[in-house]
């Protein structure tokens, strides 16, 4: 495994430097071995998705950051990485977008990576996005329009209705001005207007806009033909002929243009005629040529003009006299046929003047029409408003009236309000009285409640404390909280631990029910065991543990050398079985929320139990099987075991505990306090030489034993709760497994331990039988005793105490349930023993 990790990481350095130096194929080989070597690094696909990127290949960018968001989402990977891919993909898609739909995906995308961390840069992307898909959406929007503007033209010219086509071509215009088919479209309807300069103006800008789009050169010299400039309207045709040599339109138009320059301006010279029409001979030949010719220049200039061959026209002259004549009339009539042409157009602009005049006049009566009505529309709302006002007027007097006879209602209400007032007061005095009531009855109640409710564990009395307690005397203290004290006590004859809560301490109230509620639910060999409490003191009575806590060892010299490795081991095993039965308590988890030494008490045998379970937390089950976390602006417990997250936001989970436990762990391993413990761990792992920092008291530890708890404890102490493992899952097994390792090792403890591990606990035995309970009774005298055996005592016809000789006061028996319980976990710890 490590092997292919190093392996991998070689190949995203390849990657890098290839990637630094532009050769990205070479970079995208690197990334993609790299990605099978290591799959859970999700960087060799967000690198590769920059490489694909600047070669131009954006599906496949797309496609990698894709796989990179889900296979991170899945390894739960920094949110900055996945965030990184998304951006990437925006970027891809970005280039790949066409039209405003296409942006919409970007922007969703850039959304997303704004979700998963938040960067300045990628709001500025993701503001850009946003409007380049506006402006594309509004001119899509625009296009549709000017598409349907340009659609109703059309139909109005096949309609002849030239002047309307033009109107819906200039609002085509308006909608979309880059469009060169409408320029071309309006230039045709100026052209069927007689509007020729409007034309051209069009037509030069349709070619403007499109330089390849042939029907712009075709419209700019047919307007340059009508309006008789020949040489022009041909350079425009061949301007055409560049997009598409083989237009038969555009041909044709440059054969009419060569023939009407030939032609034009008086005609072709003398030398030409003679060239041509030297071959006639008879008058007869000469009259039908002048007829061809006159046939000719009285055609009308039409876009396709209609000429005669040589063949057909020509004849023969008879004399040089007869060519000069012929001369002549051709440049007569070429002056005639030019008079004609003016003439044509200023006709046509006429028309077209008088055309616009009667539509500008049928638009001042439209508007004349309009302004009229508009007028008797104000009349007849000037009208109402005078109606309305009236009536205004008149219901605010109906109002003042009803003023005047509300202000003299309010003055009775007044009076009846100041005796009201006075009632109130009086029944809030009422209230609070039957409030303070009510909270003392409560109070009564909730203690009624938590002595009938809980029968695991027993009620004892003040005046039992203070005589367990020597009136709970200082030589019996035994450890001091924040919220209470701890005493050493006799109780029933059980050697027990008192815990006291302190008077007027209303936070430490609310540890002591918490500690009642989760203690009288759970049981457990490694948690403390609840042998009962006192609602009149607030105190807890526990199970006594003489070892005293895992703190009085780690600080300790002397009783540290006294854990060795083998205790510690299996001390961890413990801790970790109890959080696991904790978090996965049913029907409701618990947090125990302030792990750390102090509270890990410490048996006869060194067997550990968790202890103090006053900020400890039950979690709801939802009926999806989900957990409601619970939530505090003022957490509680000791900072330097405390979950990060915990701190920050106040909410309290099973990986809480986690956190907790990794702290544990190392301060077993290393016997070092916790200021600081995770920075040396991590300091020393990196240097390779953990064994500088394992504690050489607990004896040699073994080498793999001490990598393995290193690497749990700081994967437990990983700051992101969604980092930290699992205890019932891989922390287990390997807790687990130490465990068995260690015990099946002989230590040098073995030869000596604390305490004689056969010695029964003297409150374990029944004073009759002196066996080993199995069911425990408490009689009236307050002792308990095997429920078989009181029985038979009572039933033998006696009247008074076993122990004391003094009179019972009556023969009921209470079963004795929590120490049933402690006596079961003890010799299931035999047995294991």
């Amino acid at each position: 495994m490590d092997a292919a990790a190093e392996e991998a990481r070689r190949a995203k350095e390849a990657g890098n430097e290839a990637y630094s130096k532009s050769f990205l194929e070479t970079a995208v080989e690197h990334y993609t071995r790299g990605a099978l070597l290591d799959p859970s690094d999700i960087s060799f696909l967000t690198n590769r998705a920059a490489a694909y990127f600047h070669m131009g290949k954006y599906q496949e960018c797309v496609r990698d950051c894709d796989e990179a968001v889900r296979r991170g989402r899945e390894l739960s990977a920094d949110n900055k990485l996945i965030a990184k891919a998304l951006s990437r993909k925006a970027s891809a898609l970005l280039e790949l977008a066409g039209c405003a739909g296409d942006y919409a995906a970007a922007v969703r995308v850039l959304q997303q990576s704004l979700a998963e961390h938040y960067s300045e840069e990628t709001l500025d992307r993701l503001g850009k996005a946003e409007s380049k898909r506006k402006e594309l959406d509004e001119k899509e929007r625009r296009g549709q329009a000017a598409d349907h503007h340009r659609e109703r033209g059309n139909e109005s010219f096949k309609q002849k209705k030239y002047h309307e086509a033009a109107m819906h071509y200039t609002q085509a215009m308006k909608m979309n001005p880059k469009d060169p088919r409408i320029f071309s479209n309006r230039a045709q309807c100026y052209i069927s207007l007689g509007a020729l300069p409007q034309g051209l103006e069009d037509a030069e800008k349709c070619i403007e806009l499109d330089p390849t789009f042939l029907k712009g050169y075709v419209r700019k010299a047919k307007v340059q033909f009508l309006m008789e400039d020949y040489e022009n309207a041909m350079a425009t045709y061949q301007e055409g002929l560049r997009c598409d040599p083989n237009n038969l339109e555009i041909l044709d138009g440059l054969r009419r243009c060569e023939a009407r320059i030939k032609m034009g301006h008086g005609g072709a010279d003398l030398e030409y005629f003679k060239k041509m029409f030297g071959g006639f001979r008879s008058e007869d030949d000469v009259h039908g040529f002048q007829k061809a010719m006159a046939t000719m220049f009285t055609k009308e200039v039409s876009e396709e003009p209609l000429w005669r061959t040589e063949s057909e026209l020509l004849g023969e002259f008879c004399t040089e006299d007869d060519l000069h004549k012929f001369q002549k009339a051709t440049e007569q009539a070429a002056i005639f046929k030019k008079e004609a042409s003016e003439e044509r157009l200023r006709r046509i602009e006429s028309e077209r003047m008088a055309r616009t005049m009667e539509d500008s006049y049928l638009n001042q009566v439209q508007q004349r029409k309009q302004t009229e009505e508009f007028l008797s529309r104000a009349q007849q709302e000037l009208e109402r408003f005078k109606i309305q006002h009236d009536d205004v007027i008149e219901r605010l007097q109906e109002a003042n009236e009803r003023n005047e006879r509300l202000l003299g209602q309010l003055s009775e209400s007044r009076e009846q309000y100041d005796w009201l007032l006075s009632e109130h007061e009086h029944l809030l005095h009422d209230r609070d009285r039957a409030v303070r009531e009510v909270e003392e009855l409560c109070q009564r109640r909730g203690q009624m409640h938590s002595v009938l409710v809980t029968s695991t564990y027993s009620e004892f009395s003040s005046s039992e404390l203070e005589s367990a307690t020597e009136k709970f005397s200082s030589s019996l203290k035994i450890g001091e909280g924040g919220f209470a004290c701890v005493f050493r006590g006799i109780l029933r004859n059980m050697t027990v631990a008192i815990k006291v809560l302190k008077p007027d301490c209303l936070q430490g109230r609310s540890q002591f029910e918490q500690e009642v509620s989760i203690l009288s639910r759970v049981r457990h060999p490694h948690l403390v065991t609840l042998l009962g409490a006192c609602s009149e003191s607030s105190a807890l009575v526990y199970e006594f543990l003489p070892n005293g806590s895992l703190e009085d060892f780690l600080v300790c010299a002397d009783k540290r050398k006294t854990l060795l490795w083998q205790i510690r081991t299996r001390i961890i095993a413990e801790i970790c079985s109890a959080l696991i039965f904790l978090h996965k308590n049913k029907p409701h988890p618990v947090v125990h929320g302030d792990l750390k030494p102090a509270n890990i008490l410490l048996d006869v045998n060194l067997v550990s139990k968790l202890s103090d379970f006053g900020i400890s937390r039950l979690l709801i089950q939802s009926c999806t099987n989900n957990t409601t976390l619970y939530h505090t602006m003022h957490p509680v417990g000791t900072p330097l075991y405390m979950d990060p997250e915990f701190l920050a936001t106040g909410e309290l989970t099973p990986h809480s505990d986690v956190y907790s436990f990794g702290i544990v762990v190392l301060r077993l391993l290393t016997g070092k306090p916790p200021v600081g413990i995770k920075k040396i761990v991590e300091d020393a792992m990196m240097k390779g030489d953990l064994q500088s920092v394992v504690d050489s008291t607990a004896g040699e530890w073994p080498d793999v034993h001490v990598q393995q708890l290193a690497h749990l404890a700081l994967s437990c102490m990983e700051l992101s709760r969604r980092c930290r493992p699992d205890l019932s899952g891989e922390v287990w097994r390997v807790v687990e497994a130490m465990r068995d390792a260690a015990t099946s090792i002989p230590s040098a403890s073995s030869s000596r331990p604390v305490s004689d591990e056969n010695c029964t606990p003297s409150y374990f035995v029944c004073p009759i039988s002196q066996d080993i309970m199995s069911d425990p009774h408490i009689a009236a005298d307050g002792f308990t005793y095997e429920a078989e055996a009181i029985r038979s005592w009572l039933d033998s016809g006696h009247n008074t105490s076993p122990m004391t000789n003094m009179r019972l006061e009556h023969g009921e028996l209470i079963p004795n349930r929590a120490l049933r319980s402690a006596i079961q976990e003890w010799l299931q710890q035999q047995n294991l023993a």
